[in-house]
């Protein structure tokens, strides 16, 4: 073992155990401590130009329409979009037990919700899409007073503070699809929303208000997601008692882009606002801009649209 060879050998493999530890822990700081992102999101006013081409058009349609229809598009237009304020007035005058709110799972998604929804609105139940194992690690980090903490790579300790400091009693329950059930499901077709409204049912509170907050595509109307499930399953009384809404930033869909910057053109300027009934829109927009329809419009009871 003295021989040059050897100790050679032995240099190299503890080199690379050195090395092996220093990634391990690297990866557990990373893991453990994560940074917030430090690049501001971009405040550019078009950020999606093919779908500007949209908007230029429906500009010029509605350019060219009598002036008492253009009159009666905007008055629409204004009647069918509320601030955020009015709509949790509405919301909390409601018997809404149930609603499912779809994000993208972006930065500014969810420090949006925690400002503007979770911190002025009260509910009962915060339904989440993390697995109870994963929400249990979440709550143990709130716990020792993290601030900060990504949940499908978009901070949620921010919305776990807010919650719990509206409501100390709220229940916060991850409805996941969980490992165990994805193998019994082995795949289906629309099994893994399944299992989360089988997870929801599991844990739903009669009479209570809950939020069932997760990816856009889970809470549509359409075959197969989530929402439709539980409209499915749900008896008729509470059917009645729930809504779907998605919550989009002015840039994070293209379409919406271009109905935004249409609004700011012909002098609807809002801020962060609400549709609470997408299908009250008037007739024309429908027609100027069919990809929000089909993307957003007729798959939402409500639209929340917040912009930086």
């Amino acid at each position: 073992m003295n021989s040059p060879l050897a100790r050679m050998i032995l240099l190299l493999f503890g080199g690379y155990f050195i090395i092996l530890l220093f990634m391990i822990a690297y990866d557990w700081i990373r893991e453990e401590y994560p940074r917030p992102p430090t690049k501001p999101p971009s405040t550019e006013r078009i950020q999606h130009p093919i779908y500007h081409k949209q908007a230029v058009d429906a500009l010029q349609r509605f350019s060219r329409l009598p002036k008492s229809e253009r009159d009666a598009i905007k008055e629409s237009i204004e009647s069918s979009l509320i601030s955020m304020e009015q709509w949790l007035t509405h919301l909390g005058q409601s018997e809404y037990q149930v609603m499912c709110i779809g994000e993208f799972h972006e930065e500014s998604t969810r420090k949006f919700l925690a400002e503007e929804l979770f911190a002025k609105f009260s509910i009962d139940v915060l339904m989440m899409e993390a697995t109870p194992k994963e929400l249990k690690r979440l709550i143990k980090r709130m716990n020792a007073g993290k601030t900060y903490f990504p949940l499908l790579n978009a901070d949620i300790m921010n919305i776990l503070h807010t919650v719990r400091a509206r409501n100390p009693n709220i229940k916060i329950c991850g409805i996941e699809e969980t490992d165990k059930q994805q193998k019994e499901q082995r795949g289906h077709a629309g099994s893994r929303d399944q299992s989360i409204a089988r997870n929801f049912w599991n844990r739903f509170q009669p009479g209570m208000r809950h939020i069932i907050l997760f990816g856009a595509f889970h809470c549509t109307n359409e075959p197969n997601w989530l929402f439709e499930y539980l409209c499915g399953q749900a008896p008729v009384p509470l059917k009645e008692r729930m809504l779907n809404a998605q919550v989009v930033g002015e840039h994070q869909n293209g379409p919406l882009e271009g109905f935004v910057f249409f609004l700011d053109e012909i002098g609807i300027e809002k801020k962060n606002f609400v549709i609470p009934d997408t299908s009250s829109l008037h007739p024309r927009i429908y027609e100027f801009f069919p990809l929000l329809y089909r993307q957003i419009l007729e798959k939402y009871c409500a639209l929340i649209v917040f912009r930086l």
